[in-house]
């Protein structure tokens, strides 16, 4: 009986077991002959092959070890083979993408920033660099805080973004202003938040509030002067 016809056999429950039987390709090294199937076969057909092997020579204990040995190593040379696969593939995609390739997250992030003239960059530059000497210089004086530095350079931030947008005159909706200084207000608190407890590097006498509002301000300068 062919593999075929025994495997149907199986499937419509006709019996055919010999407690006698003994499992006669136990020193077959090739894994696909052992189980009497092609290597072109499919997994349910290697299951099919396996299981109706392990049934009919149940009783031949050697028999079942090469039978359950040959199926393991056909499933994990497929795996092994589907792995090395998808590995060659993600490498393939890769080089066509090039060595320069960024993520598209990245690219949409890329998008919504660009690089203004040396002029714009140094004038903001020496803005906020000025509103944070002044925060500084004043820390210690002021019982609120950086308070009022903190909120003009919130409002020349709100004024920069809309200013570049066209303002009003080019019906330029000033709330994505609001919106886009209230993020870089958030992303100052965050930074500002976890980077002095990594990395202690500012003085002892500078309260949390100055160094949030510094990293603030760093915030606002980035968002003003190279967001779209």
């Amino acid at each position: 009986m062919t593999p075929e016809e025994q495997f149907a056999a199986a499937s419509v429950g006709i019996p055919d077991y010999d407690p006698d039987a003994i499992f006669p390709r136990t020193k077959e090294r090739d894994p696909y002959r052992r189980l009497g199937i092609s290597d072109e076969s499919t997994f349910e057909e290697v299951q099919d092959a396996r299981n109706y092997l392990v049934e009919t020579y149940r009783a031949h204990v050697a028999g079942v070890e090469a039978i359950e040995q040959a199926f393991d190593k056909i499933i994990n040379d497929r795996l092994s083979t589907r792995k090395k696969a998808k590995g060659m593939k993600k490498a393939l995609r890769k080089q066509k993408k090039g060595e320069n390739y960024v993520p598209p997250f990245m690219e949409r992030l890329k998008a919504q920033f660009e690089k203004p003239d040396q002029t714009t960059i140094m004038r903001r530059a020496l803005m906020y660099a000025i509103m944070m000497g002044w925060a500084i210089v004043s820390a210690g004086n002021a019982p609120s805080g950086p308070a009022f530095q903190m909120a003009i350079s919130f409002g020349l931030c709100v004024y920069f973004l809309h200013d570049k947008r066209g303002g009003a005159a080019a019906g330029a909706p000033l709330g994505k202003s609001f919106i886009n200084a209230f993020a870089a207000l958030s992303l100052g608190f965050v930074v500002g938040s976890l980077f002095p407890l990594y990395i202690p590097i500012f003085p002892p006498a500078w309260g949390p509030e100055l160094i949030l509002s510094l990293f603030s301000m760093v915030s606002f300068f980035i968002f003003a002067t190279f967001l779209k």
